[in-house]
């Protein structure tokens, strides 16, 4: 089985450019070729003779990548640079961040704590300090 289901000109074997008279004549040499059912060549004739219908299937249809000319001379720069692979430390078992539930619970704890504000306090852990700022500089 195929993996996907042949587009209805490739059922009539004509070219997205075809109009109506051409969807006419594709109909009989498409069902002498014996390739697809009859009911399939009848479906794509009348999906494509209808101007919505086949506006619709144009639009979902990818097309084909055009030919660029001069792909060598526009890929010379990058080709003939060597690519640069870093050489990266092992990850170590510490380095990597551990999320436990009971830290989570812990800091999301309910009651919340009596207070009158808003926004429930942030903890401690998770607080802005000064590490967390660009460096400023001052002028004298």
């Amino acid at each position: 089985m195929p993996l996907h289901e042949p587009s209805p000109y490739e059922v009539l074997g004509i070219p997205p450019t075809a109009g109506v008279r051409e969807i006419n004549l594709a109909v009989g040499p498409a069902m002498r070729q014996g390739r697809h059912s009859r009911q399939q060549i009848q479906d794509a004739a009348a999906l494509l003779r209808n101007p919505d219908r086949r506006l619709e299937l144009d639009i979902q249809q990818p097309l084909p990548p055009e030919p660029v000319d001069g792909v060598a001379e526009l890929l010379r720069p990058v080709l003939e640079e060597p690519l640069l692979v870093v050489d990266r430390p092992p990850v170590t078992p510490a380095a990597l961040l551990v999320v436990r539930r009971e830290e989570l619970a812990a800091d999301f704890a309910e009651p919340a704590p009596a207070s009158t504000a808003a926004e429930p306090p942030v903890p401690a852990q998770f607080a802005a300090d000064l590490s967390v700022l660009p460096p400023i500089e001052i002028p004298e």
